[in-house]
């Protein structure tokens, strides 16, 4: 019934004449790359902008184009506009596999992958007009992973990138409510999740009942720590990550995408702040490491996961860009490094850089619009 279904649209999207739209759709619905895109588009390039969203009650977190239309995922005019616009931004897919000569699908994806996706994990490719990427590395991975030809993987860079460093600090920390003087470092943790409960629905490595991904993670002991050093450390959930209770402390303060967009934000500018990075296996370590900062990989679970997810490197410990620790006092001394001005891993994170950024000159919304629209 699903095939039949996704030939159905095929044939209705082929078929159906197209307007001169531009049609958004993202996971989170105001995610980095389609809003770094949104801004710099060209007056006047499209007739209607359409931004396909979750909740309506969600407020963008920039300023509106007057040409802008927001309509509800799933609804009968969201599936309208993703049938006659002409162009359509995305960063997890159109509604349908493979997009037909008369609509133009700008796959941005959502990262360059560190761990499998797409046919290299058993799952769908899907035939976008383009795909884009960091680098002649990841170009061959993309396209490995969508069974899309070469020459349709961009090698722009990730337009999201370009957030980073675009905004002003004090309006940014503003926004977000934190007086950085208060502090001798600020440093963002975003784990990836373990087991999801959105979209492709799967378990990796060790799902543990706290957002640090770590057995019996010692909350107040740890922010002790942080107050005593001076630092805070903003955690952020993965969207496709299950809720799990727990609240900010004085030194610990847990953010999402709401906490964001109530504040006029998005991810990106905040992270762009940040003095040091936590992750583990998630693609914003290969954007993060633009900024030629410290990143410290906190993978407690790292040989369970690769025992139930591939991962795109192996060793993957090879292509990890900062200190690997795999347990809490191993991570205490990786921060108290960061906090004293350490940075370990500085030449291995550069020389993946190279690797996996062919461009440093946060540019990429422009070279992709460059390429897709014209200059």
């Amino acid at each position: 019934m699903k095939v039949l279904l996704k030939k159905l649209l095929s044939l209705i999207v082929r078929f159906t004449p197209k307007c001169n739209y531009c049609y958004i759709k993202a996971v989170p619905s105001y995610e980095d790359s389609v809003v770094a895109l949104y801004q710099k588009f060209p007056e006047g390039r499209f007739d209607l902008i359409v931004w396909s969203i979750y909740n309506e009650k969600d407020k963008p977190p920039f300023t509106v184009k007057g040409n802008t239309l927001f309509v509800k995922k799933g609804s009968l005019r969201d599936f309208f506009y993703g049938v006659v616009s002409k162009y359509v931004f995305t960063t997890h897919g159109h509604f349908i596999p493979n997009i037909p000569r008369n609509q133009v699908c700008i796959n941005v994806w959502h990262g360059m992958p560190l761990k499998a996706i797409g046919l290299l994990d058993n799952q769908p490719g899907r035939q976008d007009t383009y795909l884009c990427s960091s680098s002649e590395l990841f170009q061959e991975i993309m396209s490995r992973a969508f069974g899309l030809p070469l020459e349709q993987v961009l090698i722009t860079g990730i337009p999201r990138n370009d957030l980073l460093v675009m905004s002003d600090s004090d309006e940014v920390w503003s926004k977000a409510g934190i007086e950085p003087s208060m502090y001798d470092k600020i440093f963002f943790w975003l784990p990836t999740y373990r087991k999801s409960v959105l979209g492709h629905l799967t378990e990796d490595g060790v799902e543990v009942e706290n957002v640090f991904n770590m057995n019996n993670f010692p909350i107040k002991e740890f922010n002790v720590f942080l107050e005593k050093n001076r630092c805070l450390c903003i955690i952020k959930p993965h969207p496709m990550a299950p809720l799990k209770e727990v609240s900010s402390t004085n030194n610990i303060l847990i953010i999402d995408e709401n906490w964001l967009w109530e504040r006029q934000l998005t991810l990106y500018p905040l992270v762009g702040l940040a003095d040091f990075l936590v992750s583990d296996i998630s693609s914003i370590m290969i954007d993060y490491m633009l900024l030629d900062r410290p990143i410290i990989v906190c993978f407690e679970d790292i040989v369970e996961y690769q025992e139930s997810r591939n991962v795109i490197f192996d060793p993957i410990e090879d292509y990890l860009p900062g200190e690997i620790v795999h347990h809490y006092e191993e991570l205490l001394s990786a921060i108290k490094s960061c906090v004293s001005g350490g940075d370990p891993q500085k030449k291995k994170r550069q020389s993946l850089n190279k690797t996996f950024n062919k461009y440093n000159d946060f540019d990429a919304t422009q070279r992709l619009i460059n390429t897709v629209l014209g200059s």
